[in-house]
């Protein structure tokens, strides 16, 4: 296991998760843009955690999509 470097939190997860580093780019990216989260906060998350966030903004987004997709096709 790599040792927790308190200035870089979270990061000894992500290396044992197998995510590579272009997929936690885009969730860090995804979730700091619509959410305004900081850096600190998404790595301070578990793998786990941040995929639960991902996937709720993400169905969040489809459902406000698909209601403003149905209003123009009144």
């Amino acid at each position: 296991m790599w040792p927790r470097d308190s200035g870089q939190l979270g990061h000894d997860e992500f290396f044992i998760s197998g995510v590579d580093l272009a997929q936690l780019q885009k969730e860090v990216f995804f979730l700091a843009y619509h959410l305004h989260w900081s850096y600190r906060d998404l790595m301070g998350m578990s793998v786990g955690e941040r995929h639960d966030f991902v996937r709720l903004l993400t169905e969040q987004i489809e459902r406000e999509n698909a209601r403003i997709e149905a209003a123009h096709s009144r």
